[in-house]
Parts: structure tokens; sequence; C-alpha cells
């Protein structure tokens, strides 16, 4: 595969300030959209005149959300999905009967202790990138474009344990959890490049993380007063959630070669304008990277032809 550019060349100006083209006639589905980066790029999706798919968990807010975006400029319409269901992952699939050319995977789960889904799934791995697993598949024939994986630094300190990935025998931890998850997603994405691009040439792969965004995904102490603290504390080094959403923006519409990576540029890779880096070199490796599609496969039972 490609390697990843080494220059921003390819993000111009105005995609790093979070100015895109406009949108119009495109329709975009963006996981996690009612909270946070998810809403963010949502807003600028619909204020560039796309048409935006909510998927919601629940169904006031989606709603809500759909006729905020309409107000934007765009059009919207939302659906129930709960990505850490695969009866709903289904039933999203069964219901969703438009084609999409941006799909954005923005959704992402981080719990103070170790739950499962009702698939028996660890919770943080079963949304985070099995979740996105079972969707791809199940909506493959509709896309028309573009998917991002939005990923994160974490990923760097990721380790996929493949004989036990849901921690039923390991010593389970929101660090551990989190980063194996998005090391998953980083390696899935890689998998689905080629498996896209081999169905139909116009469709590939970006990944995007949005540094350290201030969202609701960093209260997970389980204490409310601990979690304001924490954002208190945290917000010098944080950006606001709007600034998180312009890497995800710039990957969604930039032309970039298939799997470029993008986040911001400032210490640490915290905030910033976007720019483009390079993961680690376990998240590069195409052999880790099939038998993380593997892992996907067993656990959900979807796949795609490879």
């Amino acid at each position: 595969m490609r390697e990843h550019p080494s220059t921003d060349d390819l993000l111009p100006d105005d995609l790093r300030r979070g100015r895109i083209a406009r949108q119009d006639g495109r329709t975009w589905l963006i996981t996690g959209a009612t909270n946070g980066v998810g809403r963010e790029v949502a807003r600028a999706a619909a204020a560039a005149g796309a048409r935006v798919v909510v998927p919601a968990r629940d169904a006031a807010r989606g709603a809500a959300l759909a006729a905020e975006l309409e107000r934007c400029g765009g059009s919207a319409r939302a659906l129930a999905l709960d990505l850490a269901e695969l009866a709903s992952i289904e039933a999203f699939g069964a219901a969703l009967d438009e084609p999409v050319d941006v799909l954005v995977h923005n959704a992402g789960a981080v719990v103070p202790r170790r739950r499962e889904t009702v698939d028996g799934f660890e919770l943080v791995l079963g949304t985070n990138l099995l979740g996105p697993h079972a969707l791809t598949c199940r909506i493959a024939d509709r896309l028309r474009g573009r998917t991002v994986v939005v990923g994160s630094g974490a990923h760097r300190a990721g380790r996929i344990d493949a004989a036990d990935p849901h921690f039923r025998h390991r010593r389970w931890s929101i660090a551990a959890a989190y980063a194996q998850s998005k090391l998953g997603d980083m390696l899935w994405a890689r998998a689905l490049q080629p498996r896209l691009a081999a169905r139909d040439d116009r469709l590939d792969v970006q990944l995007a993380h949005p540094g350290w965004a201030r969202t609701n995904i960093q209260n997970v102490t389980g204490s409310r007063a601990l979690d304001r603290l924490v954002t208190v504390a945290t917000r010098p080094l944080s950006q606001p959630a709007a600034d998180g959403a312009l890497p995800i923006l710039a990957a969604a519409v930039a032309d970039l070669p298939p799997l470029t990576y993008v986040g911001p540029d400032g210490w640490r890779r915290w905030r910033g304008a976007p720019a483009i880096e390079r993961p680690s070199e376990l998240a590069l490796d195409d052999r880790a990277a099939e038998a993380a599609w593997a892992l996907c496969v067993r656990e959900t039972g979807l796949d795609l032809p490879g």
C-alpha cells in the first residue's frame, strides 16, 4: 500500500481552517453525531449543503439534531442505531435506503469499569471496533465515496489480544481497553481499504483523530465532581470540540491518498490545525491488519470479500 505523505501540501489552508467545499447533493452518514466532535462534523457538513443521516440511540436527541441541521442549510434524517448491539445495526442497515457519499465512523465509548454489550462483547471494543465493522458490512452496497475512520493517538499504546479481546481473563483497565479498540480501528481501516476498492474504485478509506477534544468522552471517572475537575485541569492542553472536528472534516473531503492519517499539528498532536501524520509502525502492518479483520469477522459473523 502507499505510504503516507510526509508533508501537509495536500491540506489547503481553507481545509485547515475548517472551510469545506459545498456538499450539495451528497449524503453524509456520521455515527456519534448527537454529541461532541461528531455533532460539529454534522453541523459543518449540513452548513455546506449536505444531507446528513443521523444515527442515534436516543430518538429524541436524533430528531432534535436533525431539526437543527435542517436550519443549518442542509437536510437531515434521524435513524435508530446502537453500535453496541448487532441486532440494532442489522435493523439500521435495512432501514437505510439511500446511497452514502461520506461515512464517518466517529462514535466511541469509554467506560469507568468493564461492561459487556448485549452480544457479550467488552463494551469499548464492541462499540469502537466491532460495531463499525458490522455497520460497514451491512451498508457496503450503499457506499459510493469515502469512509473516514476516527482513531486516536491512544492507538500507539494499544495491544490486541486475539485470544482474549474482551478481557475475560486478563486485567481490564480504561487505558488498555481504549487503546486496544483504537489500534483495532487503525488496523481494521487498513484491511477495509482494499476490500472497498475491489468493490468500486471510487471508494477509499481515510483516518483521522481529533486530538484532545473537550467532549463527554473524557468524563469516565464515575464521579461528576471528579469529571468536572478533570475538564478544568486539562483545559489548557485540550481544544473545543469544533476544533477537534477539523481533522475529520479534512479527511472527509481532501484529495488524499488512501489511508492518510490526519490529526492536529500542535504539541503532542493534542490540539492545533489539521496536519498529516504517521501512525505507529504496528498500525501500518498489513499482516496485523488482516488479523484485526479476522477478529472482527469471527466476533460479528460478518465479512466483505477480500
